[in-house]
């Protein structure tokens, strides 16, 4: 088993990671401790010599590789939910490292399908009559064209559409 510093050097080499991204990750490696691995950014920043906007894509590349994986913890505060400090953990297997990259990017594509129907459901409160929720979210399946199969005919007819013999 490699240790977690011959794998940032191994992606350094192979040009994955870049010099700024591969101290930033030292500088994190640095922290563990027995309790665990929780540097804030500004901490790692500090550290690494850089700004908390270089840690934070860095880390991002680090998710992206999945040679970092984040915890983020939750805590209540006067009654409400906030966030608290993001646990990380250094990932060495292979195996491992695949399993967390695809986690990432499903995280990734839930949050942005999530901010694209939030967006969607703004613009149907806006009044737009075309884009109704009632007519989006309808059973009867949609064409090729983003039609029901009923509005399709309708239209083909409008435009006296007979379609080849």
């Amino acid at each position: 088993m490699t240790s977690f510093a011959s794998t940032l050097w191994t992606l350094t080499q192979a040009r994955q990671i870049t010099g700024k991204t591969h101290l930033v990750l030292q500088a994190l490696a640095s922290f563990e401790g027995y309790r665990g691995l929780f540097p804030s950014h500004e901490s790692i920043a500090s550290r690494a010599g850089c700004s908390v906007r270089t840690v934070i894509r860095a880390l991002e590349t680090a998710y992206r590789l999945g040679i970092v994986e984040r915890m983020r913890q939750r805590q209540r505060v006067s009654g409400r939910i906030c966030n608290s400090v993001n646990r990380y953990r250094l990932i060495n297997n292979p195996l491992e490292q695949a399993k967390v990259a695809a986690a990432h990017y499903t995280q990734k594509l839930k949050d942005a399908l999530a901010r694209r129907k939030q967006e969607f459901l703004s613009k149907c409160q806006n009044g737009s009559e075309i884009y109704s929720q009632s007519n989006f979210f309808n059973t009867e399946p949609l064409s090729g064209a983003g039609m029901s199969h009923n509005d399709l005919i309708r239209w083909c007819e409008s435009i006296r559409y007979r379609g080849s013999t």
